[in-house]
């Protein structure tokens, strides 16, 4: 086989390593860190009872009403801003972030 016939070969075995690597790293943006070691490692994740926790839940009151009078470009930009805020709070009070959906943040934190 010469190098020009084993070049699709290597450039579909590249694109497999890219994604089970993007799907690794996804697996800490969806899941704890120790959840996400236990499922890249291919172990069993079992349930986890914790004496206290916190849930933060975040909603932005009259969302709806903001959002008719503003442009979506600075609906968005409103929401990016703040939920970049949340995200960076997050991470530097080990908060870990279940959700954000529309204008709704949830995180929950105590889950080690």
């Amino acid at each position: 086989m010469s190098a020009r016939d084993a070049e699709p070969l290597i450039d579909q075995g590249n694109t497999r390593l890219r994604t089970e690597v993007a799907a690794g790293d996804m697996l800490y943006q969806v899941f704890p860190k120790k959840v996400a070691d236990q499922l890249k490692a291919g172990q069993k994740v079992e349930p986890e009872t914790h004496d206290n926790v916190t849930v933060f839940f975040s909603d932005i009151v009259r969302f709806t009403d903001i959002s008719r009078v503003m442009s979506p470009s600075k609906v968005c930009d409103m929401l990016d801003r703040l939920y970049l805020a949340f995200d960076a709070l997050s991470k530097k009070h080990e908060v870990f972030k279940v959700e954000t959906i529309g204008d709704a943040w949830v995180g929950v934190t105590n889950c080690k």
